[in-house]
């Protein structure tokens, strides 16, 4: 949804950002970046009736129709540019506010969010043009919780393996998921690919339709490895872990076919946080074609 001059766009309002907060080491932290931008943070739920009532005041949609966006975009957080206010769900767990104050914070320094977000019409906060400023502002907030091309160089020295995700995770003070799903796209250029998926052991939520949460590749991965789907890494993932209350749970490899159909050995290994399986795919080698002999 995001092309290549819009993305040059936001890291460069990132890193304006970044630079002129003074933030230029890990971690990056939301309440740094709140105090410099004059920004103030509340918490809401979206169960009170009020609310609807409050930013019927403020974008003038009616609350009908606001409605329907929340269930649409599913509506974690709410930006209200005349008062320089961001409205979070205080129902949300502590991983998800932070990610959704980031998402919003990025709103706020794309200056060509600012004036949808200030219309008085149901029209500008549409659904479907909604998605295409989510998912830059998701975009965005993924580089402001990693310091853009500081995490990657970072990410680059150090070896492609969970080992590696425990440090980048206690150095930038972010969760497993937000910094496997940066390392894997924004590290070594080889095929890797995240998992986020329902153990084997356990019932699928009922606000996901599959058993997987998220997919996410590198680039080299959807090049070479398109014809790849997660159903079959995740076959793979439930013939090799151990029910356990939380930690390691597999270290395994595992074969996987390229575009021109030749196999490849990857390594995996997957952790438990208690709520999802977080398995890191990486590249190992190509295997060799065995001749017949007769």
């Amino acid at each position: 949804m995001i092309d290549d001059q819009t993305r040059k766009e936001i890291d460069k309002a990132v890193v304006k950002t970044l630079k002129e907060a003074g933030l230029r080491e890990p971690p990056f932290l939301i309440h740094d970046l709140l105090e410099f931008l004059k920004i103030d943070r509340d918490f809401y739920n979206l169960e009170d009736p009020g609310l609807l009532r409050r930013f019927w005041h403020h974008v003038k949609v009616k609350g009908r129709i606001l409605s329907k966006i929340k269930e649409k975009i599913k509506l974690a957080a709410v930006w209200l540019p005349d008062r320089d206010r961001i409205y979070v769900d205080s129902s949300l767990p502590a991983p998800k506010q932070e990610w959704a104050s980031f998402h919003d914070v990025t709103h706020t320094i794309l200056k060509w969010h600012r004036p949808f977000f200030l219309g008085d019409t149901a029209q500008t906060l549409h659904p479907d043009f909604q998605k295409t400023l989510e998912a830059e502002a998701n975009y965005g907030a993924s580089a402001l919780m990693f310091g853009s091309g500081v995490f990657t160089r970072e990410a680059r020295d150090i070896s492609p393996e969970w080992k590696s995700i425990e440090l980048l995770k206690k150095r930038y003070e972010k969760s497993y998921v937000t910094t496997l799903r940066r390392y894997v796209q924004f590290s070594h250029e080889i095929p890797m690919a995240v998992i986020v998926n329902t153990p084997w052991w356990k019932e699928k939520p009922d606000d996901q339709e599959h058993r997987c949460r998220h997919f996410v590749c590198s680039d080299s991965f959807k090049t070479r490895f398109a014809c790849v789907t997660r159903d079959h890494i995740i076959s793979e993932i439930d013939n090799n872990t151990l029910q356990r209350v939380g930690g390691p749970v597999g270290d395994f490899t595992l074969c996987l076919p390229d575009v021109n159909g030749d196999n490849h050995e990857f390594h995996a290994e997957s952790f438990f946080n208690r709520h999802y399986l977080l398995t890191l795919v990486v590249h190992f080698r190509k295997l060799r074609k065995v001749g017949l002999i007769y």
